[in-house]
């Protein structure tokens, strides 16, 4: 959805739809770095499913105006994981797999929402149900590209390749330009219609 057609109920159900997905996404991927050993996340307050300790101002200002956006990164050591290196694929992938599971269950409170609120509240429940479900796929297909400052990025440390703040930055901006020109929905297109289709039906 380009700029030209955000509307003041968008932008709302973009808001509303960030703050389940980012506190979904970061509690999952803390919660996970935990149990494989790293007490790190738990010290940094990132063990918790409250939205404001995962939110990313850029990648935020990415969903919220063009429906592509991201978390704020987990420190996580896996030189602390008792499975090694491997953990941090795990810490990805169930990151990635939970927005999928949240995705599926936002779709299933639409029939819910549609037989039990009253008209005009269930088609507007309705309808944020599946902008979230559709926005949760999105997020979770971003996660997994291997550059900070998306999950994926974690890999970089996993083999020893470290990135720099400046470097970091200039990723993120980089990011939020190819997102803002569809080249990012371009790539993950193809990956979120097939996802949806399983998840949403759609």
């Amino acid at each position: 959805m380009w700029l030209s057609e955000l509307t003041i109920q968008s932008i709302a159900f973009r808001v509303l739809a960030l703050l389940i997905i980012a506190g979904v996404h970061g509690g999952i991927v803390a919660g996970t770095a935990v149990f494989l050993g790293d007490r790190g996340p738990k010290y940094d307050g990132r063990l918790t499913i409250a939205p404001a300790s995962h939110i990313d101002l850029v990648g935020a200002f990415g969903l919220i105006l063009f429906g592509l956006g991201w978390g704020k990164p987990v420190a996580v050591d896996a030189a602390q994981f008792r499975i090694g290196r491997i953990g941090i694929a795990v810490v990805i992938l169930a990151g990635f797999l939970g927005l999928l599971v949240t995705a599926a269950l936002l779709d299933a409170l639409i029939l819910p929402a549609l037989t039990t609120l009253p008209h005009t509240a269930a088609l507007t429940m309705a309808a944020f149900l599946r902008a979230a479900g559709s926005l949760a796929i999105w997020f979770a297909l971003l996660s997994l590209i291997p550059i900070p400052p998306l999950t994926g990025g974690m890999l970089l440390h996993a083999f020893g390749i470290r990135v720099s703040r400046l470097a970091r930055w200039i990723l993120a901006a980089a990011l939020l330009v190819a997102v803002a020109t569809g080249v990012v929905r371009q790539l993950l297109g193809p990956a979120h219609a097939v996802l949806a289709s399983f998840i949403l039906g759609e």
